[in-house]
Formats: C-alpha cells, sequence, structure tokens
C-alpha cells in the first residue's frame, strides 16, 4: 500500500505541472458553464428585448375593402401597416426582412363574417424570425375573440354556448419532478463528458508521456511490482476524473447563481443537486464508471507511440460515449431493469429519477453493482496488457 501512494502522490506532483492537463481537468469545468450560461443569457435577453420593442412590419393586401380587420390591424399599438400591391411583393419584401410578416384578406371576408362563418386571411411569414409568428398570432386571436363576444352579445348567448366543455388540468407531478427530468438528462451528459474528458490528458502524461520522456523503463525497474505502478497511475486517472465532474457541478452552480432571471423552479433543482444525499449517490455512480473509462484509456496509451497518437486515438471515444449520454434527453426511455445493466446510458437514467425524487431503488442497486463489475473487467484487462512486455515497450 506505501508503494502504491509513493507512486500516486510522485503522478499528482507530475500530473499538477502540465498545464494542458490542468486546463481540462480544472479550468474548463470551472468555468465553461458561467461563461456559457453569462453569454447565452444576456444575448436571449437582447434578442428579445430587441424584438419586443421592434414595431412590427405588417405588409397588407386588402382583398376586401368592407372589412374592419385593416383597420384593425392599422389601429393595433406596435404594428406599422404597409399596403403591397400582390402576393409576390409581399413575399419578397418578407426574403428581405423589409417587412416581417404579410396578411392577405381574402375575398368575401367581411361577408363571411357577417355570416357568422370564418373570415379567411393568409399568413405570410419567414419561420426564420423566431418570434414573428407568435405576435402575429396574438394580434390575430385579439381579433376573433372581439368579433366572438359580439356574436355572442348579438344573439343573446352565454358564454358556454360556444364553449361546451371547461377543462380544469390538474398536473398530479411535483415542480421537482418536472424539472428533476427535465434537468435530470442533461447534468449526467455533463458529467460523463467531464470525467472521460479529465481522466483522458493524464491517462496520455503517465503512460504515453512517459515512454515518450523515455521514464516508463525506468519506473519498471524499480523494486515495485507492475501491479502496484498500475494502481498508482490508475488512482490519478480516476481522481483526475472524479474532479473534473465534482468541479463541472460547482460551475454549473455558480452558472445558476450568476443568471438574475432563473426561475424559481430551476432553483430548487440547484438545490436538489448541492443536496449530500444527491452528491453521494452521483460520486457512487461516478467512481465506478471513471475506473470504467480508466480501463479503455490506459491500454490504448499503453500501446501508442507518441502523445499525438494516443490522442487520435481516444478522441473517437469521446463521441462514443456521448451517444449514450444523450439517451438520457430522448423522451421515451424509461429506467427499467434493462437499461439499468447499460453503462452510461444508466447512470443519465438514474441521475433523472434521483433529482426527479422518483428512484426506484432496486434499480439503483442494479446500476450501481453493475457499474463497479465493469469497472472490475476493465481493470483486469489492464492489469494483463500491461504486464505485456511487448505492449509497454512497443
Amino acid at each position: 500500500m506505501k508503494n502504491i501512494l509513493t507512486i500516486a502522490s510522485k503522478e499528482f506532483l507530475d500530473t499538477l505541472r502540465d498545464r494542458r492537463t490542468l486546463l481540462m481537468m480544472i479550468v474548463v469545468p470551472v468555468l465553461v458553464f458561467p461563461i456559457v450560461f453569462t453569454l447565452a443569457n444576456r444575448l436571449q435577453s437582447r434578442v428579445f428585448q430587441k424584438e419586443q420593442e421592434r414595431a412590427l412590419q405588417v405588409g397588407l393586401i386588402n382583398l376586401d375593402p368592407g372589412n374592419d380587420l385593416a383597420d384593425f390591424l392599422r389601429e393595433y399599438p406596435g404594428t406599422v401597416v404597409v399596403e403591397a400591391s400582390d402576393a409576390d411583393t409581399l413575399t419578397a419584401l418578407i426574403r428581405s426582412d423589409s417587412l416581417q410578416v404579410g396578411i392577405v384578406i381574402e375575398p368575401g371576408f367581411a361577408g363571411q363574417i357577417e355570416a357568422l362563418q370564418s373570415g379567411r386571411v393568409r399568413v405570410m411569414f419567414s419561420a426564420t424570425k423566431l418570434t414573428v409568428k407568435d405576435r402575429i398570432d396574438r394580434i390575430l386571436d385579439q381579433y376573433a375573440d372581439r368579433k366572438l363576444e359580439d356574436r355572442i352579445r348579438a344573439h343573446g348567448f352565454a358564454p358556454g354556448f360556444v364553449r361546451p366543455l371547461e377543462q380544469e388540468a390538474v398536473n398530479v407531478a411535483s415542480t421537482q419532478e418536472v424539472i428533476g427530468k427535465l434537468a435530470g438528462g442533461i447534468l449526467p451528459y455533463l458529467f460523463v463528458i467531464f470525467c472521460f474528458m479529465g481522466g483522458m490528458y493524464p491517462a496520455i502524461d503517465l503512460f504515453t508521456g512517459e515512454k515518450e520522456r523515455k521514464t516508463l523503463e525506468t519506473v519498471l525497474t524499480t523494486p515495485v511490482s507492475r501491479l502496484e505502478i498500475l494502481t498508482g497511475k490508475m488512482i490519478v486517472i480516476v481522481s483526475a476524473g472524479i474532479l473534473s465532474a465534482l468541479l463541472a457541478i460547482l460551475g454549473l452552480y455558480v452558472a445558476f447563481q450568476a443568471t438574475a432571471d432563473l426561475p424559481d423552479m430551476f432553483a430548487s433543482v440547484v438545490g436538489e443537486m448541492l443536496n449530500i444525499s444527491f452528491l453521494l449517490l452521483t460520486l457512487l455512480m461516478l467512481i465506478p464508471l471513471t475506473v470504467f473509462f480508466a480501463g479503455i484509456m490506459v491500454p490504448v496509451t499503453i500501446y501508442a507511440k507518441s502523445y499525438k497518437e494516443a490522442q487520435s486515438m481516444l478522441t473517437p471515444f469521446t463521441f462514443l460515449i456521448i451517444f449514450p449520454a444523450m439517451v438520457g434527453l430522448l423522451p421515451g426511455v424509461e429506467y427499467t431493469v434493462t437499461t439499468a445493466l447499460i453503462p452510461i446510458v444508466n447512470i443519465s437514467l438514474a441521475t433523472k429519477e434521483i433529482l426527479a425524487g422518483t428512484i426506484h431503488i432496486p434499480h439503483l442497486i442494479l446500476t450501481i453493482v453493475s457499474l463497479f463489475t465493469y469497472a472490475a473487467l476493465a481493470v483486469g484487462f489492464c492489469v494483463r496488457w500491461f504486464g505485456s512486455e511487448t505492449n509497454v515497450l512497443r
């Protein structure tokens, strides 16, 4: 045990001297979320405010001069109505951003309204302008509501005449469940990526880097078993991955705190993230997962001849990890006995259930046991691989 701790402490010091490793292990996880959230929040607020302050430029083709919709549009606050001659001209003006939306009032519109029918209009817009359709829909809905009220009053009907069903929606899921199901799919996706990325560069440096520096042979000649050497190095790799994931949680918390307009229900999720039980359960799953990742990275870095080769060989694994991590974001994927056995997928779904407060304990136990099993198999493979002179001294 003393030899393992000596090797681990020595490798920790070497790792902390490497700027590239520190950048990926500490700086990126801590800063990436505050920077992204701050920039995204400011950009969204600026765009939304700009769109709301901007007058809605409405191109109008009125093919039925006897209607009152045209007057309603002209008098509506925040709209500027521009008369257009034909649909082609209107389309060209919208595509060139001279107009935001076009309204074509079809012939016979006023007669249809008077006959208690539905008046027909065409709304022309560009789907690339995200808020335009919503703004014009609100305006036309107000006109439709006004006409409906006039019809109800004119015929002496009660409001229930046109609305025979009154629906009362009762959400039986708590706020924690709703937000947990949503945020719970994103969080493990981030944790898993940082666990892998945080351990990748130390793994490359501790094995391939030692090869390039011609120091690996020296380490192997010391009176320490290969198992102890491998264990000491893997402790550093796993610690780096776990540290990156924890710093990612810290960075996410800082980002949420720095976001001024964060809804209260999201703030409750942040509180759940900092709950001791959540952190302990997350660590209980991330530790064997990171050991499993180390079991993938160590053989590759032992086999590679250079830092560049190791990096190019490990980079594709990042994409293989992303896909199962994204499963937690997909609707309809349930946390079952089968999914509890699939590595990465099980963490993604389990984290979602933990945050939502709906975790099924037998499934969670199955997930943890399976992760430790995969970790043990990966370590066993590493021991055999590291024990081969052909692989180590390639």
